[in-house]
Parts: structure tokens; sequence; C-alpha cells
């Protein structure tokens, strides 16, 4: 038994500044179209790697956001050390510890992000025992686990297209943001209640990635995400509670990330950004400035 060296990392939350759900699939998915943005509001994951005879994987979760994480084969990190026992083709001892901030089912990506974390410092730790994982290779193992996981293999602004796998890098200036979660929402039911007139190309991600590669400032027309009505159909909760959160801070635009709960505000710097997710915070959301990486 071989036990490579226990690593500690970040896995970085993410916004999707535009989202755009662009066709329906016959195969149940849908093709979207979206600006992403990683932000450096981040859960930590612990992982151990033991070369052994028999595999197997153990998950604790802990932390302030940990409440409503799924566990076992549920949890995205364990689908994630499963596809790394697979993409090293020999047994492995997996030994997985989340620290949970990120607020659970509020379209941040933060379980994705945890699996892309395990994802990538599991490669990195493999490769220095000789096991070379081709970048496809794992890409392909990241959309199999969720749409959001190959985006955030990259700690970069993408433009994501397709089901997930179409990816763009984006030079993105650094954004400062407020960002309050609400309720939790659950994305195969936002799904389920989208309609077809909310199914459409309308280019807004497009536009918006070119205004900021330009560096020009984003126009708040183009942000947010067109599975808004449908999440608030799928859960009425959700819908009271976004329409208390835009109350509290009168005059700014706040718009929902994926498929919600938590929406986001542009600001123009780091101390307006820490003022309007105060505001939040008093009025009993949990709320956080973030700055956009990479």
């Amino acid at each position: 038994m071989t036990r490579l060296s226990t690593r500690i990392v970040p896995a970085y939350a993410k916004l999707n500044l535009s989202l755009t759900v662009v066709a329906r699939r016959g195969d149940g998915w849908h093709d979207i179209d979206s600006v992403l943005v990683p932000i450096d509001w981040h859960d930590l994951v612990g992982l151990t790697l033991t070369m052994a005879d028999a595999g197997g994987v153990t998950l604790a979760v802990g932390g302030p956001a940990s409440e409503g994480v799924p566990g076992g084969d549920s949890n995205l990190t364990v689908r994630a050390a499963r596809a790394l026992q697979s993409l090293a083709g020999r047994p492995l001892g997996i030994r997985l510890w989340l620290s949970k901030t990120v607020p659970h089912g509020a379209g941040l990506g933060g379980g994705s992000a945890d699996a892309a974390a395990v994802l990538r410092a599991g490669a990195e730790m493999l490769a220095t025992q000789g096991i070379a994982i081709e970048p496809s290779r794992l890409a392909a193992a990241a959309l199999q686990i969720g749409s959001d996981v190959p985006a955030l293999l990259a700690l970069h602004a993408q433009r994501v297209e397709g089901r997930g796998e179409r990816l763009k890098p984006l030079s993105v200036p650094p954004l400062h943001v407020a960002v309050a979660s609400t309720v939790p929402s659950v994305t195969a039911d936002t799904y389920g209640a989208l309609l077809p007139a909310e199914v459409s190309d309308n280019g807004r991600p497009a536009r918006l990635a070119r205004l900021l590669e330009r560096g020009e400032a984003p126009a708040s027309d183009l942000m947010g995400s067109a599975l808004e009505a449908a999440a608030c159909r799928a859960n009425p909760d959700l819908a009271l509670a976004v329409e208390r959160a835009r109350a509290v801070v009168p005059g700014v635009r706040w718009h929902m990330t994926g498929s919600g709960g938590a929406v986001f505000a542009l600001a123009p710097g780091r101390r307006e950004a820490e003022a309007l997710a105060a505001g939040m915070g008093a009025a009993g959301f949990r709320a956080r400035a973030c700055r956009t990486i990479g």
C-alpha cells in the first residue's frame, strides 16, 4: 500500500453572469449559452489517495453550509473520486473531506466545484506517480459527473455552450460583486418547469462576452438567467425570497445565477460590494462580497 500526499484545495464557486437556454435536446438535456466566471467564495476539499489492492471511497462533510449536502454516491465528489479510480485504471483508496461554505442549491456550482477540485487535484497527485491522465479524458469524465464540472476544472472565465462541453476561455477584467443566497433551488425541477417560449437563442451571452473581452462595463440588460421564471414557478418560496431580496437595497439590480436561488449585483469596487452584502446579511440572507478570479 502506497499513500500519496494529502492535499487540501479550494473549490471556487461560479456565477453565470448571463445564461440562456438555447434548445431542448432529444436526450432530455438542454443546450445552453452562458458566460461563467469563478468567484472567490469557496469550499475546502481534502483528498487523500492510496494505492491499494482494493479501492474504496469515504466522505466526511462539515462546515457552516453543510446542511442539505447529500452524502454517499449522491455527492458529486464521490462520483468524481470513482471517476478518478476508473481513469487511473487501478484500485485506489480515496478519502474525501469537505468543509462547505458555499450554500447548497444556490446556483453557485458548489457541488460541481467540489467535484472539479477532486478531479484536478487527484490528477495532479496521480501524475507524481507516473499515472498521467489526458486532459480530454478528464474533461469527458467531468461532463459525466455534471454539466458545470468541465467549466470549473479551469479557474478562469469561460463561454459555456452545449450541455457544458463546449468551452471557450474569455479574457474578463476583475469584477466586484455582492452575492446573496435566498432559498435552495432544485435544478431538475427548474428545467422541468421551463416553458417553450423561454427556450431561445437571443444572443445575450455572446454580446456580454464581447463587451467583457473589450474591457467594457457589462450591460445590465445582458445579465441574469433565462431560468429565473422557471425556477420561481417550480418553487414559490424561491419566488417570494427573490422578491424580498430585491427590495432590500433600492436602486440596485440583482440578477439570478444559474437555476437559482442565489442572486448577484455588480459593484464598482470592494467597499461597495461589502456594503451590499452587509445589507443583505442584515435582512437575513447569507451574503458575501466576492471578486471574480482568473
